[in-house]
């Protein structure tokens, strides 16, 4: 691909969703997709994971496969390798307010998601057991914890005693208040786009920080990074990718996207059963 630099010169930092975008519904990484990370990276290009979960959840197999750096729970933290690029927390009192709302409105399957693992409400677990999930063993049986077995503080909130920078929930099939109304009453806590239990629940979403998205990531690692934001590159599938999609110099929605969001990209490659990221690197000429 011409001297290393000219490579050099031209390197893109491109940020890449999990969900969807990497690896299908199976967590599974297609082989053309890990060819072509492994041939861009050669190329002189920096690949970042720009995930909504959070560390402790992105699965073993998926960061060995040796990215430059990890975006994670949505925008809110940024490591490369043991390196914390930056970090942003959920304010306590917002904490506290949606666990009041969800309270309030029966809304009992939840979970808070932070550097140190995920904290979830009773009606999570027993989601995640309905499933047969093994949240309990296995490699991340370590960073899972029931919110009704924190110990807090007395005197203090559960905000205070959890570090956590993203939420998620979902409410029963025929909910008492609907995804935008939902929206509205936590809009002074956290700013909430729809989340990936669509066929649970109408009303389910990610409760992200006010003012930070995976869109504000791209912009801070460029920038501690050295690139300029025409230099960036961001390919997703779905809703919780608008804000970095929107942000990038260039955005690529995968063939399988989902809530519309081909029609703000600037290329739509085809689905990742079709080799959708490794096409979309050859239509950049990452590779």
């Amino acid at each position: 691909m011409g001297n290393m630099e000219s490579n050099m010169t031209n390197s893109k930092l491109v940020f890449i969703d999990i969900d969807g975008t990497l690896a299908d519904e199976n967590h599974v990484v297609p082989e053309s997709a890990r060819i072509a990370c492994k041939q861009a990276q050669a190329n002189g290009h920096k690949l970042f994971i720009c995930t909504g979960r959070s560390v402790p959840k992105i699965e073993r197999s998926i960061l060995d496969l040796g990215f430059d750096g990890v975006v994670s729970v949505a925008g809110a933290q940024a490591n490369v390798g043991d390196r914390l690029l930056f970090q942003h927390l959920a304010p306590p009192e917002a904490v506290d307010a949606a666990m009041a709302y969800f309270a309030k409105h029966h809304i009992e399957s939840y979970q808070w998601q932070g550097a140190d693992g995920m904290y979830i409400s009773e009606g999570y677990r027993q989601h995640l057991e309905s499933k047969g999930k093994t949240w309990n063993r296995g490699e991340f049986a370590r960073f899972w914890h029931l919110l009704d077995e924190i110990d807090v503080p007395a005197g203090s909130t559960l905000g205070h005693t959890i570090h956590v920078s993203k939420g998620s929930y979902f409410t029963a099939p025929n909910p008492d208040v609907t995804f935008e109304e939902t929206q509205r009453d936590l809009a002074p806590w956290f700013e909430l786009v729809h989340g990936s239990y669509d066929k649970i629940s109408p009303n389910n979403g990610e409760l992200l920080i006010n003012g930070i998205d995976k869109g504000t990531a791209v912009r801070d690692v460029a920038s501690l990074l050295g690139y300029s934001v025409a230099d960036t590159i961001a390919i997703g599938d779905s809703d919780n990718d608008t804000a970095m999609l929107k942000a990038a110099g260039i955005s690529v929605a995968m063939g399988n996207a989902i809530h519309g969001i081909q029609a703000f990209c600037d290329f739509t490659t085809t689905d990742i059963h079709e080799d959708g990221l490794a096409n979309a690197f050859k239509m950049l000429g990452l590779v």
